[in-house]
């Protein structure tokens, strides 16, 4: 368990099939607090038609040895999750993700390998907001990346994932990319944390 104070505890582990369900139904709940000003409710809505097809995703790539993980608060009930890996090119998509990723509900910007950027890829960390100061997204990201060198591709007007990101080391590299797809009128902004 971790977390402090008056803060809500919680224990973050690999994600297991049995967990899938959950773990993207709380995604949907987390995109809706955080992207809730920027899109409508007939985007959030076509997205969670998606969760079917999100969750088989899920399946076969941890079949595959994908690494998925989950934050779950004392009662069990999931409240982050977050996924990392190789960067995701054009040749090989994560449509299971978020924005950074490619794929019709997932984003609109798809990955490039640039000279000297890190190839670890932050494919996708969400916490739900009543779990938000409570040290959870910073497990999540630690148990996901470490202090590695790092990317990660954020919505570009939100400005709590920047802030969130800076306080871990990143800085925005480049002008912000439009998105394409359901994401389109959006920015996206790359974010790095290079070696020390």
């Amino acid at each position: 368990m971790s977390g402090s104070g008056n803060q809500a505890r919680f224990y973050v582990r690999d994600a297991a099939q049995a967990d899938l369900e959950a773990v993207l139904a709380m995604k949907a709940v987390a995109w809706r607090e955080a992207y809730g000003h920027l899109r409508d409710e007939p985007f959030f809505t076509a997205a969670e038609a998606t969760l079917p097809q999100q969750v088989e995703h899920w399946r076969r790539e941890l079949a595959r040895g994908t690494e998925l993980w989950l934050a779950e608060d004392a009662r069990g009930r999931c409240v982050g999750l977050a996924s990392a890996g190789p960067l995701v090119t054009a040749d090989a998509p994560d449509p299971a993700a978020g924005p950074g990723a490619t794929g019709s509900w997932e984003a609109g910007v798809v990955g490039s390998v640039d000279a000297g950027l890190p190839p670890l890829e932050l494919r996708a960390l969400y916490v739900l907001a009543e779990a938000q100061g409570s040290g959870v997204a910073d497990a999540l990201l630690a148990r996901a990346v470490g202090s590695s060198p790092c990317r990660v591709r954020i919505v570009s007007a939100d400005e709590c994932a920047r802030a969130f990101y800076r306080r871990h080391g990143f800085a925005e590299v480049g002008a912000p990319v439009p998105m394409t797809g359901p994401w389109a009128g959006l920015d996206e902004q790359l974010m790095v944390r290079r070696g020390a």
